[in-house]
């Protein structure tokens, strides 16, 4: 039996305004705290301009307080679409009216656009043509206000102009990539559980009290094996009695009907020959349960294959049933579920795409951060893969391994790009700059561990607990710490340390030592390998140094292939 629905546009038009409706109410709320909370920032780096920007960040705020207030007017949710472009739009506006006031172009600012634009629109519910119209009209907004008020793009202000543009034109490449595939995936989800609902009813009609009734048939009509075998012949599901060998004694028209067997053909064999590879053991020691202790078998889902070899997916229910001459024989009553699984089996496979895009999105907003240096190369890509042997070594330490389970090597293999997505907020001047830091830009470059994990908190607020962006505020935040307590931004040593953020700290201190960067040469594998040897119980837990040396050689195999590529 196969159950297929076309699914209903508008039912899928009300659940998807609903679902913008919350997250809206929701994406509100949290930019009225980010948008206040980036305050911090405004006192770090332009305390003059404090108050000013603080009134257009107040403005704002309040601007996001009305909209709210509207949303609860009768008749008004209609136009959430609209109202959530507004906002958008107008804190565009506040931030590039606060650039203007830091140098128009060669201001960091836009990055607070870039991060409204990347999670307001990976939230909300868009369509691809929606989130590239929106992203495009916040960077329209930003162009706009710089170049009317004054910002000349000429020499220095051109090269800054096209370098936020390249930024904006990538995140809203992967909005909108991210969006038209979230899209999908919702319409596919959609139309699956129509199709689940649908069967589900189908089936219940089929079933509803099969068992009452074929008791009920029974005692009507007094055990007469004619008037049983009629019975029998016009239930819709396959039923069968089974002597204590498990012989086929009896079988209705329907289950000779689905295994394309002549009903003749079917008596005297054992029912577990119609059984798949491996279920005709586990349909005896059900049938021996039955017979020797009682136990009815309820709800076991098995495959059987017909007579011209096609497989189908079932669900045995049975029992017990006195015969005239004494002898107890079961009756099993079996349900042809195999639309009912492979509907399941298509939800199974929209979770999985929906967990590949998110994925995907995951690693594009990593790169946001790295692509600012055009020299670290395939950086992200090999801190994942070098984080991953690490953890799998570990996992064979008697130490670490009630820690290191299967979901800790996933999540670390996912929030390992992560670890400084907070170099979004670190001005250029500083994350490129080819000599040494002074003590100032050296302090600002270690504010992108708690920007970092601060995003990564502000995500995992919204969407409710994620393992993986817990394990990623972890890393953010402390993939700088040192072994011995000298590390930052905490100064926290030993076991203080999470176990993520200290397996991090030594694949990203393995990669930046093997590349090349603008103010260093790569080293090659055996010099780096004997740096991490004399750092190991100073910046390194020595453990996961010995992790290392055990799996050195795939450290180096990754790395060579990364060059060849």
């Amino acid at each position: 039996m196969a159950v297929s629905v076309s699914a209903d546009p508008a039912g899928f038009a009300r659940e998807l305004h609903t679902l913008f409706l919350q997250r809206t109410r929701v994406s509100l709320w949290l930019g009225m705290v980010f948008f206040l909370f980036f305050s911090l920032l405004d006192l770090a780096v332009c305390r003059e301009y404090f108050v000013l920007f603080f009134l257009f960040r107040l403005g704002f705020v309040l601007l996001l307080l009305a909209i709210l207030h509207l949303l609860r007017l009768p008749g008004t949710a209609r136009y959430v679409r609209h109202l959530v472009f507004l906002a958008l739009l107008l804190g565009s506006g506040a931030i590039s009216l606060m650039a203007t006031r830091l140098g128009g172009f060669t201001s960091d600012y836009y990055a607070g656009i870039l991060l409204m634009m990347a999670g307001s629109i990976a939230v909300l519910p868009l369509t691809g043509l929606e989130a590239a119209l929106i992203g495009f009209s916040m960077y329209g907004v930003y162009m706009l206000i710089l170049l009317a008020t004054g910002s000349h793009l000429e020499s220095r202000d051109l090269a800054y102009a096209v370098n936020d543009s390249f930024f904006f034109f990538a995140v809203i490449a992967v909005t909108t990539v991210q969006s038209f595939d979230d899209m999908r995936v919702r319409r596919k989800t959609f139309r699956a559980k129509e199709n689940l609902q649908a069967a589900k009813q189908e089936l219940t009609g089929y079933t509803t009290n099969l068992e009452e009734l074929v008791h009920m048939r029974m005692a009507e009509l007094e055990e007469s094996d004619l008037r049983f075998k009629d019975l029998y012949d016009n239930i819709l599901d396959l039923v069968v009695l089974l002597d204590a060998r498990g012989i086929v004694r009896m079988a209705n028209r329907r289950f000779a009907e689905v295994f394309d067997w002549d009903p003749q053909r079917l008596l005297d064999r054992p029912l577990a020959r119609l059984m798949a590879a491996g279920d005709g053991d586990r349909l005896q020691r059900a049938l021996r349960g039955l017979l020797e202790q009682g136990e009815d078998i309820r709800d076991r889902q098995l495959q059987m294959v017909t007579g011209t070899g096609r497989i189908i997916d079932v669900e045995i229910s049975g029992n017990l049933v006195d015969m005239r001459d004494g002898r107890s024989w079961c009756q099993l009553v079996i349900r042809d579920i195999s639309a009912t699984k492979k509907v399941e089996r298509e939800v199974l496979a929209s979770n999985h795409l929906i967990d590949t895009s998110r994925r995907a999105a995951i690693l594009g907003l990593a790169k946001l951060a790295e692509y600012r240096d055009s020299e670290t190369g395939a950086h992200l890509e090999r801190i994942r893969e070098y984080t991953r042997i690490l953890a799998g070594e570990l996992a064979l330490n008697p130490t670490c391994a009630p820690v290191i389970t299967e979901g800790f090597v996933e999540d670390i293999y996912i929030s390992s790009v992560l670890h400084d997505i907070g170099k979004v907020g670190i001005p250029d001047s500083i994350l490129l700059k080819p000599g040494p830091l002074t003590r100032e830009e050296f302090e600002r470059m270690k504010m992108h561990c708690e920007l970092g994990a601060a995003v990564l908190a502000e995500a995992e607020q919204e969407a409710g607990h994620v393992s993986f962006l817990a394990m990623g505020q972890e890393i953010a935040m402390h993939h700088h710490e040192k072994w011995d307590g000298s590390g930052y931004p905490g100064g926290l040593a030993r076991d203080a340390i999470p176990l993520s953020a200290r397996i991090v700290a030594l694949a990203d201190v393995y990669d930046a030592l093997t590349s090349r960067r603008c103010y260093k040469a790569a080293f090659n594998h055996e010099t780096a390998r004997d740096l991490i040897i004399r750092e190991s119980g100073r910046h390194f837990d020595p453990e996961i140094v010995n992790a290392f040396l055990v799996r050195e050689q795939e450290f180096k195999r990754i790395r060579m292939e990364s060059l060849l590529n």
